[in-house]
């Protein structure tokens, strides 16, 4: 179990010390809030759509899908959303901060987070299957994350209908990014085969853009995190305990319980081994993603809020993963 401390450890201090970075540097610097800003959108439509495209290409054979595992993640999620929606309407008064806790119930650091972590609690084999379900998790986290956003982000007179809602979904660069490389993958899946590879893909055919795409995808983890860092006031914390606890409740403890442990109910008929445990941990009980807040800024909402919970769920997230897998590892489960 020592050895799962360290990992958790090892994996959350590096993305808390960027965050640190971009703190510091936001006031002792000289760059202007405009800047920063920029930079943010840069993310949001460039550096992040070309990681969640990198994310899903990744995957190898979509046949070697656990498909009720898989169907079952993807319950537990909208679960875990329409728990935090009820959360949300029952304790959260202001609009701006609904989404963002509804957002915080359901969405996890898969891709940075959870994929290692994957690999760390089950070889190999855990890692596979991680790739796999990240193919469903990432574009449904920010399917979700962007109806959530657009319900919430307009102001009390405005209610978005169905059409506007449909076209933000379209329009976001994140959706754009994942379902690209759902494509990609579903047409290199229907390609002849010879001496086991497609005959053609990216990878092989055209290395120099899977090239330029994977160091673009690459850059996305660190700026996104610097810029978090830049936007984060730690003096609001006191204005927002009871909306930031909520969340942090939300995600680090009420999913967790609920996913992993009807999981464990239901183990026989969703055929659940230690090769599928390790991604439904990941999924459920890893801190909230860091696209998220950039989400938020960028599709309205308290980003001062989103930011906080980037943070806390993250530094907390090292205690709440390591009691759930010392638990499993206990009972015989991992």
């Amino acid at each position: 179990m020592k050895e799962t401390l360290s990992y958790t450890l090892g994996a959350i201090l590096p993305i808390l010390l960027i965050i640190l970075l971009g703190y510091v540097v936001r006031r002792i610097g000289h760059w202007s809030d405009d800047f920063y800003k920029q930079l943010n959108g840069l993310c949001f439509r460039l550096f992040l759509p070309v990681q969640l495209f990198c994310n899903v290409y990744a995957i190898d054979d979509l046949s070697a899908m656990n498909w009720r595992m898989i169907g079952f993640l993807f319950c537990g999620i909208l679960v875990s959303a329409l728990v935090g929606a009820a959360a949300a309407k029952a304790f959260v008064p202001k609009r701006s901060q609904k989404g963002v806790i509804i957002q915080a119930s359901f969405r996890s650091n898969q891709a940075i987070l959870g994929l290692p972590l994957a690999n760390s609690l089950g070889g190999d084999a855990a890692m596979g299957f991680a790739a796999l379900s990240t193919s469903v998790s990432v574009p449904l986290f920010n399917l979700l994350a962007v109806i959530v956003l657009t319900l919430y982000g307009c102001d009390e007179n405005h209610k978005p209908s169905p059409r506007e809602i449909l076209r933000r979904v379209l329009h976001n660069p994140l959706i754009i990014g994942a379902m690209s490389g759902v494509v990609v993958v579903l047409i290199r899946q229907l390609l002849p085969v010879v001496d086991g590879q497609p005959v053609f893909t990216i990878r092989y055919q055209l290395p120099v853009l899977y090239d330029t795409l994977s160091r673009l995808s690459v850059v996305s983890s660190p700026v996104m995190l610097f810029v978090l860092g830049t936007r984060l006031d730690l003096g609001a914390v006191g204005s927002i305990l009871p909306q930031l606890s909520l969340g942090i409740a939300l995600k680090l403890a009420v999913s967790p319980l609920l996913v992993i442990g009807t999981a464990l109910l239901f183990r026989g008929p969703l055929g659940l081994t230690p090769v599928e445990l390790p991604s439904v941990i990941t999924i459920s009980a890893t801190p909230i993603a860091v696209s998220s807040a950039v989400m938020v800024q960028e599709l309205g909402g308290d980003d001062q809020l989103a930011s906080q919970m980037v943070v806390w769920t993250t530094l907390l997230s090292a205690v709440t993963i390591f009691c759930i897998v010392y638990m499993l590892r206990f009972f015989g489960l991992l």
